[in-house]
């Protein structure tokens, strides 16, 4: 069996030690503010085009044409109350 030379173990740790430790100055220090990105799934938009082709999110679309709603996107108003239904201009 081979005898390992005690100063290139010693220098070989040596390395492996500052290299960690540099790698780990990458991720923290006092000019480290987090992650430069987003963790999780991107944000879902829930929206249509209008005849115009412009696009307007899904509280618009409620807002501005809550029956056109119920016909296409029942989806976007599955849980309203009936207060919130009721509370919609064509409804007055």
């Amino acid at each position: 069996m081979m005898k390992r030379n005690p100063f290139l173990v010693t220098i070989s740790l040596t390395l492996l030690l500052l290299g960690s430790h540099m790698l780990s100055a990458c991720y923290s220090g006092p000019n480290y503010a987090g992650p430069g990105f987003y963790y999780g799934a991107h944000p879902e938009v829930l929206g249509d085009y209008d005849d115009q082709h412009v696009w307007h999110d899904r509280y618009w679309w409620i807002s501005n044409h809550h029956d056109w709603v119920h016909e296409h996107h029942p989806d976007w108003v599955a849980n309203e109350t009936p207060a919130e239904h009721n509370a919609y201009e064509h409804h007055q």
